[in-house]
């Protein structure tokens, strides 16, 4: 079942709260917790948004103090990439938050506006204004310098493609502009796509919107793809307070529901939350939409009674479930399973995975166990590796017959030692004592003959302990 490791709002900063060692630290320690509990090591790490925590408006040397960020955001991410997906960063989606636009830029290219224009409620808040209004002075600001408003987002956008540098195909969109990630993992059965949702957000405008462009593209994406189940990560919340606007129209939600994206990853609020997503077309169709609380933002930044958390989320396309587990910090410094209110006192929440009429029917894994049988007949012999995982364990003898025989033909000889350990029948003594003779391991073949002498008769022991000493002789 694909596993994710969710986790926003790190919001590094030069001299944190919480630093990187001791995070880590925290976070791995709880991962022999969780195993223990049964729920799965993770197949993809999620990082939706907030880094770091930007600088003020009036900060001296910006640029500076946020490299300096970016820089400590790149040794956290590089580290857990390597402790839970083996440092492949075709495994990992990250995406940028409202704290990862380089606010002090954005106000550097705007002037003051006198008088303040009419309708400025509005406009300010509109994405493409060339008007802001900012509440601290009661003063309307016109952008004057496009192209230093636009550099807003270079940082985040510079360490992204550091980040991806070395991953072949890069996961980030050929058409700059679009901030678009793309993984797909057909062994997992899962496309995903981050997105920038901060098309027009700045020092003055909090509201998170995602650029049309990319919302476009990412349709094609998933019209291209043959993966089951979509998953959508972005920054910003889907709804606030009646005195908040710094959330996402979930307008913009129903276009990714109606793409086929059935689960959706976000972060910004700052405390954990899963809610099925209902989208009334024609056939009711469903997004399952999982919120993660900060993994590291300080203490007066977390609302009242939450703490540091994150999610692991476990997808089940064969119950067409998930099922999001919330691990939350004590005040000690340890991750644990949060009991949440919210959750009717558990630590976990299970939500229906509605299959989207737009996406291919999830396998079965009888399915798999057929489509990993022709792979074999057509000697595709590593996609039939790759789907074995996904076969149902009750047909464990066939699982190990297409294993020896796909090991075998793609001459990973060693791999098929270790799997011939025991051998379960005389046909595989002869194998394995064939293969470690071709290896020169003349004593371990005698060990592993000798422990298998109740599965062949005598006549074929004596032959192969002949074989043996003759290849020793000769070698």
């Amino acid at each position: 079942m694909p596993t994710l490791l969710h986790i926003s709002d790190l919001h590094r900063t030069p001299s944190p709260r919480l630093g990187n060692d001791e995070l880590l630290a925290a976070i791995t320690s709880d991962a022999q917790r969780w195993s223990r509990e049964g729920i799965p090591s993770p197949d993809i790490v999620v990082v939706s948004g907030d880094l770091v925590q930007g600088v003020g408006i009036d900060t001296p040397d910006p640029d500076l103090q946020i490299s300096e960020q970016y820089s400590e955001a790149s040794d956290f991410l590089q580290r857990m990439a390597a402790e839970f997906v083996e440092s492949d960063r075709s495994r990992v989606v990250v995406i940028p938050g409202n704290h990862d636009v380089h606010w002090a830029r954005a106000r550097s290219a705007m002037q003051p506006l006198a008088p303040c224009p009419d309708g400025i409620a509005s406009k300010a808040l509109e994405v493409g204004s060339n008007v802001r209004w900012n509440w601290h002075e009661q003063k309307a600001y016109e952008v004057r310098d496009r192209d230093l408003y636009e550099s807003r987002f270079e940082h985040f956008r510079q360490f992204q493609a550091d980040f991806y540098g070395e991953v072949d195909p890069s996961p980030l969109s050929p058409n700059s502009g679009d901030d678009l990630v793309f993984l797909e993992h057909p062994s997992l059965g899962l496309a995903i796509v981050g997105f920038a949702s901060w098309h027009g957000t700045d020092c003055f405008c909090p509201v998170g919107d995602i650029k049309p462009a990319s919302l476009a593209s990412s349709r094609q994406l998933l019209a291209d793809s043959s993966a089951p189940v979509a998953v959508a990560v972005w920054h910003h919340s889907v709804a606030g307070g009646p005195r908040a606007n710094d959330y996402i129209d979930q307008r913009v939600i129903h276009k990714l529901v109606d793409f086929g994206f059935s689960v959706g990853l976000h972060g910004h609020q700052h405390y954990p939350g899963a809610a099925p997503f209902e989208l009334r077309l024609p056939n009711l169709t469903s997004m399952a939409v999982v919120g993660a609380g900060s993994i590291a933002v300080g203490d007066r930044e977390l609302p009242t009674g939450e703490r540091r958390q994150f999610n692991i989320i476990v997808i089940d396309p064969n119950s067409s479930s998930l099922t999001v587990h919330v691990r939350a910090m004590s005040s000690g410094g340890v991750f644990t399973g949060s009991h949440r209110d919210d959750f009717g006192g558990k630590t976990f929440i299970e939500l229906d995975l509605s299959p989207s009429p737009s996406r291919p029917t999830p396998l079965t894994p009888t399915q798999h166990l057929d489509d990993a049988m022709t792979a074999v007949a057509t000697r595709q012999y590593e996609r039939a590796l790759e789907l074995l995982p996904e076969v149902d364990t009750s047909h464990a003898h066939e699982i190990r017959q297409i294993k020896i025989k796909a090991l075998e033909e793609l001459g990973r000889q060693e791999e098929l030692i270790e799997l011939l350990d025991p051998p379960q029948c005389a046909d595989e003594v002869v194998r394995v004592i064939s293969l470690l003779l071709d290896a020169g391991r003349f004593d371990e073949a005698e060990v592993r003959l000798n422990a298998a002498s109740t599965l062949v008769d005598c006549a074929l022991i004596e032959e192969l302990t002949a074989t043996i000493t003759a290849r020793r002789m000769s070698s």
